[in-house]
């Protein structure tokens, strides 16, 4: 676990960061050219999850996870996109985890998606709702939709979120950043997974994801071929965390990502 000694370290340049990420990016004419088939596959294959879903629930629960990554992985094949995965030993230890990803563009719903523990439990913004066949699998898998408009709604959200951790021991996934970055880098960290995992118990896993900001820009639906990268770093206990100190735990979980990417802008 990184103290707070080590946030200041880190914070005053006293610690080196990992060498930056290149992930060769390719040609545009290969995203021009998927584009339409990956709206098409998106929309047709989430639309497939939420009916079979409906239709054949028992063996939706043991293999529906397997169909969300089928769904994040082709269209990462057919653009060129290269992943490498490392730590994924940190998922293995049994019990409730909260997994935080850092947000970068639309192409970390593929990414993620083609990389999801099985019995996981999404936390996503309720504009996904409205995205036509995600909002119905997003449903039928089970995830959690947060109004972030409305304080008192995200509050009980967040609640059916402990709750759902205590109870089943899932693998609770989240973006601590709340939103993508309009600049790029790392944004300030929200404060919700930080009191989660306070309330659970359940260690925190940070997800960072390299080179996705170099083959699919933010504000840009054009994903060009190339390779990124995926780190699920050791897990860190929050059992000396206080609500009290909340703020510097974020800080410190932040400090973490920031040995593999940039801040943001102020």
């Amino acid at each position: 676990m990184v103290g707070l000694a080590g946030v200041k370290m880190l914070l005053w340049g006293m610690t080196d960061p990992i060498e930056p990420f290149d992930a060769h990016a390719g040609s545009r004419l290969r995203g021009v050219v998927c584009a339409p088939l990956t709206l098409i596959w998106a929309i047709g294959c989430a639309l497939t999850i939420a009916i079979v879903a409906g239709v054949a629930p028992s063996w939706f629960r043991r293999h529906g996870w397997s169909l969300v990554r089928l769904w994040g992985r082709m269209p990462l094949k057919w653009h060129g996109i290269r992943v490498e995965v490392h730590g994924q030993e940190h998922l293995q230890s049994p019990g409730a985890k909260l997994l935080l990803f850092n947000h970068v563009s639309v192409l970390d719903l593929f990414v993620l998606s083609a990389n999801t523990p099985d019995h996981a439990v999404v936390i996503y913004k309720q504009e996904f709702k409205k995205v036509p066949g995600l909002g119905r699998a997003l449903r039928a898998l089970d995830c959690i939709p947060v109004d972030r408009s409305n304080q008192e709604r995200a509050l009980q959200t967040m609640a059916e979120a402990a709750r759902r951790i205590r109870e089943t021991e899932s693998t609770l996934m989240m973006a601590p950043e709340g939103t993508r970055s309009r600049k790029g880098g790392l944004q300030e960290f929200k404060l919700g997974a930080f009191h989660l995992a306070i309330e659970t118990g359940a260690p925190v896993i940070p997800l960072v994801m390299r080179g996705i900001e170099q083959v699919s820009p933010m504000g840009s639906l054009l994903v060009r071929p190339g390779r990124v990268r995926v780190d699920f770093l050791k897990p860190i206990s929050p059992a000396s965390w206080s609500v009290e100190t909340v703020r510097d735990h974020a800080r410190e979980v932040r400090a973490e990502f920031l040995r593999y990417v940039s801040p943001a802008p102020d």
